[in-house]
């Protein structure tokens, strides 16, 4: 079943217009930026955006700017560890094609994160998500307090997520159209 999820959602994504996706990437990290947990925020985990998924790049860059801690995964094995970044330059493609940081040369603790955005395929009203099938995120989660969001199309948000003992639901889901709190 969860496969089965996985192909629906990739497809729905794909489908998109390139019009449709740039018009709901704004409006997803406008309501993001407007957010007291986001204003506040020092430390953050930052999740790098593949072409499909709901676009971080502007959100780094900014968070950059302003000179808040920014810290995104890398794959480490079969592990996600948690690097600083300084700057969009130290990013190459990684595992999966992943931009990541290019070395680790420092990993941070995911317990110090004030905040957490989360990618997945799919999520659902009572904020459990769907991820690509390998459980790094859930991993990684497992060990926050900070405030986890995710970012969504609302296309792929479903009423309920089939579940397991390991999996950490988010704190908000944040899509296009709405601010979904479990």
């Amino acid at each position: 079943m969860k496969q089965a999820l996985r192909q629906e959602m990739r497809e729905k994504r794909k489908a998109l217009s390139p019009a449709s996706y740039a018009k709901k990437c704004t409006e997803i990290q406008k309501q993001l930026e407007f957010l007291p947990q986001w204003q506040k925020a020092r430390t953050l985990l930052l999740y790098v955006s593949t072409d499909e998924e709901v676009d971080t790049r502007r959100l780094i860059h900014d968070a950059l700017e302003k000179n808040r801690h920014v810290f995104v995964p890398k794959m480490n094995g079969d592990t996600l560890v948690i690097c600083p970044l300084r700057d969009w330059e130290d990013l190459k493609p990684g595992g999966f094609g992943i931009m990541e940081p290019c070395e680790i040369v420092e990993e941070a603790h995911p317990e110090s994160m004030d905040l957490i955005l989360v990618p997945g395929l799919a999520f659902d009203r009572r904020g459990h998500r769907l991820g690509y099938g390998k459980g790094f995120y859930d991993k990684l989660l497992k060990n926050t307090r900070g405030f986890k969001v995710g970012l969504a199309f609302s296309e792929q948000v479903v009423e309920e997520l089939p579940t397991e003992a390991h999996d950490v639901p988010l704190d908000l889901i944040i899509t296009d159209s709405a601010l979904i709190y479990p």
